[in-house]
């Protein structure tokens, strides 16, 4: 992991949860006006993804 990654959303939210998250260049159509957040997040490699896919098999 290490690197984090930053990413763009607009988010609406409704009564405290998320109605609706997109990139800004894909929310054209929205008539109600959503909050512009940012998000980092830290990326997985993908063995890592596949060891835990792995596991979860295992317990199974």
């Amino acid at each position: 992991m290490g690197n984090r990654k930053k990413i763009k959303l607009n988010v609406r939210f409704s009564n405290g949860q998320v109605i609706c998250a997109k990139s800004p260049n894909q929310c054209k159509g929205c008539k109600e006006e959503c909050d512009r957040m940012d998000f980092y997040y830290d990326p997985y490699k993908h063995s890592d993804i596949i060891e835990c896919f792995k596991n979860s098999e295992r317990r199974r």
